[in-house]
């Protein structure tokens, strides 16, 4: 629903006084046949109404109307004669509108005021030619998302998205959130350039959108005056993407990846819970621990020798491990199923191993 505006909320009025406050008319015929639809009306000022308009129906039936019109829910017009319709109070209706197939640009912006928003924000960076009016994101968000929801923008461009998030949370004291996806450059020219638009649009103008923004307001006589637009508020953070931890094919690729990025994606898919590298103990094996259950990662990136899980480094974990669950993902399992189940019964301890990178989600 789309909150209702001043200028649709005047719209009701309330000529009669009614207690129940401000409301509406709305007409009774329809086009819909309705069996009880044909019959003629005696206005309470004496006028005599043969039937609805020509080829349509009453949408309610006589006794119906009479009903209504006992609760006071029919107008009838200054005079008592005019063809009845049916009051709808303001306080009776929902809390929005149903939004409209069609937006007018007078709603929801337009390109050149697109572009004019852009330009007050960055100004003297031109790039975009086309940039997405403020305006228009909003109310899309306005139509499909609650306050708690999170927006995937993949192509963020100029940073529209952000900016109307930002202005809706302000509005309806929300707590959307956002993410923004935007290669770095968009052309081979910006690339020899070393334009990166990810940090020098997108990210800018969310920046100063936050934290607020001057830009230079033009008069008449070529005039001009410094306009300060005051920041909506928020935070967000800046990230890089890394070089890809798998091949196609989920194997490790020529280029093994880091120790340390291999255990921050196995513990976060694990555990959904931000990874602590000082807590990683490379030596050892032992990534982190979360809930009573302690990880390992045994592998080795430089790729010329396998760690593997065998009952030598098991029997070594009774020294230093107190958690009775352990996961240990290892480039090689060098223990037999008998063998690991005696283990697990002698130290009342329960072992999952899993290959790396077979066992990888």
């Amino acid at each position: 629903m789309l909150p209702r505006t001043p200028e649709q909320e005047a719209d009701y009025d309330n000529p009669d006084h009614d207690p129940r406050g401000p409301w509406r008319s709305g007409g009774l015929d329809a086009r819909n046949y309705y069996s009880k639809g044909r019959y003629s009306i005696t206005c309470p000022g004496g006028r005599v109404i043969d039937g609805p308009p020509g080829g349509s129906y009453w949408r309610i039936s006589d006794e119906t109307l009479w009903e209504l019109d006992a609760d006071g829910r029919i107008w009838w017009g200054e005079d008592k004669n005019n063809v009845p319709r049916i009051k709808r109070f303001l306080s009776e209706v929902q809390a929005g509108l149903i939004p409209q197939t069609v937006w007018d640009y007078d709603e929801v912006g337009h390109t050149q005021e697109a572009k004019q928003e852009y330009l007050q924000i960055l100004a003297g960076i031109d790039v975009f030619t086309t940039p997405k009016p403020v305006a228009l994101m909003r109310r899309l968000f306005e139509v499909a998302t609650s306050p708690g929801d999170m927006i995937l923008d993949s192509f963020a461009g100029s940073g529209t998205t952000a900016h109307a998030v930002l202005e809706l949370n302000r509005t309806d004291n929300g707590n959307r959130h956002f993410i923004l996806v935007q290669m770095p450059t968009d052309s081979r020219e910006s690339e020899n350039a070393g334009f990166n638009i990810c940090h020098q649009i997108t990210a800018e103008r969310v920046r100063r959108v936050i934290h607020g923004y001057t830009y230079t307001k033009r008069g008449a006589k070529g005039k001009s005056s410094k306009q300060r637009v005051e920041g909506l508020g928020g935070a967000f953070t800046y990230a890089r993407v890394g070089p890809p931890l798998f091949g196609e094919y989920r194997d490790l690729g020529s280029k093994l990846p880091p120790y340390e990025e291999l255990a921050k994606y196995i513990f976060y898919t694990e555990t959904s819970r931000d990874f602590d590298r000082d807590k990683m103990r490379e030596g050892t094996g032992k990534i982190g621990e979360y809930m009573g259950t302690s990880y390992y990662l045994l592998y080795t990136p430089d790729g010329k020798k396998d760690r593997a899980l065998d009952m030598e480094w098991l029997v070594s974990l009774d020294k230093m491990e107190k958690n009775r669950r352990i996961v240990v993902y290892c480039e090689k399992i060098w223990v037999h199923r008998d063998d690991l189940a005696k283990y697990e019964a002698e130290t009342k301890r329960t072992v999952r191993p899993m290959l790396v990178p077979f066992g990888l989600k």
